[in-house]
């Protein structure tokens, strides 16, 4: 075998193996792993901003530590002033589906019915700019949904 095609061969079958590898599904005492030094690293914090700015405007929100429909999770519970709904909440977790790889949720609650905002397939795809993101868009809509 001519040596250009040998190398060509030996750089096709070491990407091969890196994409084989990066497809496969993490152990899921990993992705839980993952999932709680991210809930500590990129999560919380932004909650524990929107919870301070909550509470000058005077309502009283918490930030609540596998509560959730599944766990692990982390939600931010809005903690409204004369809020229609009781369960005010946007949130993520690690959801179990049969069928599915392990996935993180991120969801919100409102008026009772939960809404899926977005799944992520690794901890490493949830930024902090998307945290902040969906955070607030999560938070509109459950004002919206209690305004008289």
């Amino acid at each position: 075998m001519k040596e250009h095609n040998r190398l060509r061969i030996e750089r096709l079958t070491a990407r091969y193996a890196r994409r084989i590898e990066a497809a496969r599904a993490p152990a899921e005492v990993d992705f839980i792993s993952e999932f709680e030094d991210l809930r500590e690293r990129v999560l919380r914090p932004p909650m524990e901003e929107l919870a301070a700015e909550l509470r000058r405007a005077g309502h009283a929100p918490r930030i609540v530590i596998d509560e959730g429909h599944d766990t692990p999770s982390i939600e931010l519970a809005l903690g409204l002033r004369d809020a229609k709904a009781s369960r005010n909440v946007v949130g993520f977790c690690v959801i179990r589906w049969t069928g599915y790889p392990l996935q993180i949720l991120a969801y919100l609650e409102v008026n009772p019915t939960p809404f899926d905002l977005e799944r992520f397939a690794r901890a490493a795809d949830v930024g902090p700019d998307r945290v902040e993101h969906l955070l607030v868009e999560a938070i509109e809509q459950i004002m919206v949904c209690n305004a008289p």
